[in-house]
């Protein structure tokens, strides 16, 4: 061997170590910052929320006495007018009295008969996890175990996508979930997305609704996923459409979910209930794209919204807790045509979901800054390092950065029930919203006029 073929190998080690060393470089000024916007003041009052519901959780009332005074006061009086509320509605529908008895007599103040008005049982078990430490520290100690998970995905990324996948993903929670990824559980569903995507990519059926079902456990929006997951398991199965090997995995779905949900009844029937009324009734938030239509309305009629701060967030006081039609038409549509797509083979499984979620995020009521979290590791997954989704998605990330928490905390300074209606609040969240609007019309319609293809890589979508 010449001395040049001995000098060659050296480069290449020396090249390999100095991209890894920039790359964990790169990865502790992520999560350094991720850190620091966990812990930021604005961003801990939802995790001292989730330390209520895990402490009446799992203490019960008598531990809450234990808690800051006036921090968890909301959770026994939401707990005693969900009840109360569940128990009259029954009465008026004539409900067998039996039923009745037995909500009546479900001891909220007990251990494991709290639960969380906006999620379901599962939310417990992350909520739980900050309870090992002391009380001052559970902030903290939730924000940890929240990056630490963020980092199993970018490890999952890495090992069963690409370096550039997980490069991507660390850069996307940066720009766009720097004040909530840390204070929200939001990454364990999309988490557990995502491995129910690449699970059904290597024809792990079962694995892939179990990982859903969990998923949908934790924070229900999930469950919207299991049309595109039912369509892939279809395509993929021969056998006749009543073979028990065609419907086993949907079962075992089935199962895992009346399986929790029973056991949620059984503890609190008003607090299982308690979700499901709790998003039906909320009006529509400022920053979703109904709201944006709504202040673009007003701006052309030259007539003022009125704004309430309600169930955790700024409102439109002035609207209906129904999507207006024009929203819940485009809503039908683009899912009718993302399921078209996904069944011809146009688009692949994790495209599909993408689609899903945020065709659901744009066209709903609520769109919180989290949201985003939702669909961060399948756009990393799906767009892995090409620069257009690069560019695109650190645009998207900015702008809801610029928007939670800064032009938030500045319109907080104004009195409500008015805001100014040419504020810079408004036009960012619609250019933002706008902006995801087009990325998801553009996937149809060059998916759906044959401009882009499925290789076969993992089913990765690439254009012609």
């Amino acid at each position: 061997m010449t001395n040049e073929e001995k000098v060659k190998p050296e480069k290449k080690r020396v090249i390999r170590f100095l991209q890894n060393a920039c790359i964990i470089c790169f990865l502790l000024c992520v999560g350094g910052l991720l850190y620091y916007g966990a812990i930021c003041p604005w961003s801990s009052n939802d995790v001292s929320i989730y330390q209520c519901y895990a402490v009446a959780f799992w203490r019960g009332w008598p531990g809450l006495q234990d808690m800051p005074s006036g921090q968890c006061d909301f959770v026994i009086s939401q707990a005693v007018m969900s009840q109360n509320s569940l128990l009259n509605d029954m009465q008026q529908w004539k409900l067998p009295y039996c039923l009745i008895e037995f909500v009546a007599a479900q001891r909220l103040d007990q251990p494991y008969h709290t639960l969380p008005r906006e999620y379901p049982l599962l939310a417990e078990l992350p909520f739980a996890l900050g309870l090992i430490v002391p009380a001052s520290w559970y902030v903290r100690a939730f924000d940890i175990e929240m990056l630490l998970l963020a980092g199993c995905i970018y490890m999952v990324l890495q090992r069963w996508r690409s370096r550039g996948a997980a490069l991507a993903y660390s850069l996307y929670l940066m720009v766009g979930t720097v004040s909530t990824l840390g204070a929200r559980f939001d990454i364990i569903p999309a988490g557990l997305t995502l491995f129910a995507v690449i699970c059904a990519e290597r024809k792990r059926w079962r694995w892939a609704f179990v990982c859903l079902a969990l998923a949908t456990l934790l924070k229900l929006y999930p469950v919207i996923l299991l049309v595109p997951f039912l369509l892939a398991q279809q395509r993929e199965i021969t056998d006749r459409w009543y073979a028990w090997r065609r419907w086993q995995p949907m079962a075992v779905f089935v199962g895992i979910c009346v399986l929790v949900v029973g056991a949620s009844l059984w503890l609190n029937v008003a607090g299982t209930l308690a979700p499901l009324g709790y998003f039906t009734n909320r009006p529509v938030e400022i920053e979703s794209l109904s709201a944006s239509k709504l202040w673009i309305s007003s701006l052309i009629s030259k007539t003022s919204l009125e704004y309430v701060y309600s169930f955790g967030s700024i409102n439109i006081a002035n609207s209906s807790s129904s999507m207006p039609s024009e929203t819940t038409a485009l809503l039908v549509v683009s899912l009718f045509s993302t399921c078209w797509l996904q069944w011809r083979g146009r688009i692949d499984l994790a495209m599909a979901s993408l689609l899903t979620l945020l065709i659901v995020i744009v066209t709903g009521k609520v769109f919180s800054p989290q949201y985003l979290i939702w669909v961060i590791p399948l756009v990393a997954y799906v767009g892995q390092s090409r620069l257009r989704w690069l560019c695109f998605w650190i645009l998207v990330g900015l702008l809801t950065s610029w928007i939670f928490p800064f032009l938030f905390a500045n319109i907080l300074t104004f009195p409500m029930p008015y805001l100014p209606d040419g504020s810079l609040f408004n036009l960012v969240l619609t250019v933002r919203n706008l902006l995801i609007l087009a990325f998801i019309v553009s996937m149809l319609i060059s998916n759906s006029l044959g401009t882009t293809k499925v290789t076969g890589d993992m089913g990765m979508v690439e254009p012609v």
